[in-house]
């Protein structure tokens, strides 16, 4: 994949979300990227989505403890494993190859929501989204995420500093299962499950476009004037 800008969505009365679709990237970059489009947000910048897929990681959220990394840092390492320590909610998540990774940078004061309400309707947005192409998925009361009967399919921990949101979800669509034998993946003992593993093999992109409509229509009960754009300023990817 390569670098690119989707067009703006917009129904017309809310903030726009400019969608990017920034290809392989390490994950480091991707943290930089985000606080990037942050910048831009807080400046009066549209909101933005991020879609990236990461080489083989496993990120540690807030909520992580001790027991939820299974195998050593090293030999971790050994088998092409980084691991890094994040800012974001939730426990221990393993992202890697065939992953859609998403990151809403929102700014949620302009949209008149609080983080709660945010986080159930990026669930909703999913939902709506897999639902869309043919994929039955759902939430479990006291936990973020979301599920198909098969298992754990979306992992989602956020961020939230002055009221704008990083870090977002993690969707296995054709991802090595195989890795998160070494977490527990969010503190949780359930199974992890992929698209793939479903028997799955829709089109991608239209789930992808059709996630930025349900999230836009979520985001758009607050009707508030659109922001110029604010440049984005290109930046280095890994192949």
């Amino acid at each position: 994949m390569h670098p690119a800008t989707d067009p703006v969505f917009s129904n017309g009365f809310s903030p726009r979300i400019r969608v990017r679709r920034l290809g392989v990237c390490s994950f480091d970059d991707a943290l930089a990227l985000q606080e990037r489009a942050a910048r831009s947000v807080k400046a009066g910048g549209e909101d933005e989505l991020l879609y990236v897929e990461h080489p083989a990681v496993i990120t540690l959220g807030r909520g992580t403890t001790p027991g939820q990394l299974l195998t050593s840092r090293r030999q971790l390492a050994a088998a092409g494993i980084s691991v890094i320590e994040t800012n974001r909610g939730g426990g221990a998540t393993f992202h890697g190859p065939g992953q859609l990774v998403g990151y809403p940078i929102i700014s949620l004061q302009r949209r008149g929501i609080g983080v709660r309400t945010y986080l159930q309707g990026l669930e909703k947005a999913l939902i709506g989204a897999l639902q869309s192409v043919g994929v039955t998925a759902f939430t479990r009361q006291g936990l973020t995420g979301v599920w198909t009967e098969f298992g754990k399919l979306v992992a989602i921990g956020i961020a939230v500093q002055q009221s704008v949101t990083r870090h977002g979800f993690a969707l296995n669509v054709k991802t090595d299962l195989e890795p998160f034998k070494n977490i527990v993946s969010c503190g949780l003992r359930d199974p992890v499950t992929s698209l793939q593993r479903m028997k799955w093999d829709g089109d991608v992109a239209a789930f992808t476009g059709r996630l930025v409509a349900e999230l836009e229509s979520f985001l758009g009960q607050a009707s508030v004037p659109t922001s110029p754009v604010v440049s984005f300023a290109r930046h280095k990817v890994q192949p």
